[in-house]
């Protein structure tokens, strides 16, 4: 848990599919605009691997 509360991007991550998970099933959320926010979620934290090669680790993950 530590380690996800150190993460910004894990943090958000988290929060962003457990919100719009809830819209979801509530019914705030049409499946539509479901699915263009959880391809867009996942794509980001997946594909945002951050600066290679830099002096600067990447702080993200």
């Amino acid at each position: 848990m530590k380690n996800i509360l150190s993460s910004a991007s894990k943090l958000v991550f988290l929060l962003l599919t457990v919100t719009a998970c809830m819209g979801f099933f509530i019914g705030l959320l049409e499946a539509k605009d479901f699915m263009v926010l959880a391809g867009m979620t996942f794509t980001f934290y997946f594909s945002n691997k951050g600066e290679t090669g830099g002096i600067v680790p990447f702080a993200g993950k």
